[in-house]
């Protein structure tokens, strides 16, 4: 379940950070949309599962917990493959995505610590070095580092891309076989997308132009 698919996440972190031997020291301040929008999803995290445990409420923690694992997982990391490896070529891109991703794995085994204390402590010390996750300050969290908007954006912008998906699918079009455009109705009152967002929908749908219409049949 939730502990497999971040161990996958933190495998897939280790073996290509040691590959390209990142130091765990390097901070940066990302521009990529992706690393910004886990940011804020994180704070967003540390604020409910701090705010839960206090309250004793472990169900809502827990709850919270997966529903982030699964966006690292299935989104974030998703979007991100191709920001490591030997064809990764813009360094601080891929510096990054390794400074977001480690944060936010130190940041994940300090949460889940009170419900899964051997998978935390094992994840904790090989990422840190240090003694244990146990005697670690709890996290604290930036509301300075929330952006609701891009939060809404990045929701929004996930759902064109499973209509998109299931487009294809309808039509038996694989998503490796690329596509010259795809024009996507919006009703009057949708989420505006910036240019790295509509980069993001391209990526994942394969296609090369996107147009967006009004419409309203929505």
């Amino acid at each position: 379940g939730m502990m497999l698919i971040l161990w996958n996440v933190y495998n897939f972190f280790i073996q290509n950070a040691t590959i390209d031997a990142w130091p765990p020291e390097q901070k940066s301040v990302s521009q990529n949309v992706l690393d910004v929008w886990l940011n804020s999803q994180l704070n967003g995290l540390i604020e409910k599962v701090t705010n839960s445990l206090d309250s004793y409420d472990t169900v809502v923690a827990i709850d919270a917990i997966k529903s982030f694992i699964d966006n690292f997982s299935t989104w974030y990391l998703r979007r991100s493959r191709d920001r490591v490896g030997p064809m990764a070529l813009d360094l601080e891109d891929k510096n990054a995505f390794y400074a977001t991703t480690y944060n936010t794995l130190v940041t994940l085994t300090k949460l889940i610590a009170p419900i899964a204390p051997f998978i935390a402590e094992s994840m904790y010390k090989n990422l840190t070095g240090e003694e244990s996750v146990h005697l670690a300050n709890w996290p604290g969290f930036d509301s300075t580092k929330r952006n609701i908007e891009l939060e809404e954006q990045m929701q929004f912008l996930r759902k064109i891309v499973e209509f998109g998906h299931a487009k294809r699918k309808e039509q038996s079009l694989k998503v490796r076989q690329p596509l010259a455009k795809a024009t996507i109705h919006l009703g009057k009152d949708a989420v505006k997308l910036t240019e790295q967002l509509d980069q993001l929908i391209k990526d994942e749908l394969n296609v090369k132009q996107l147009a967006f219409e009004e419409s309203d049949d929505l």
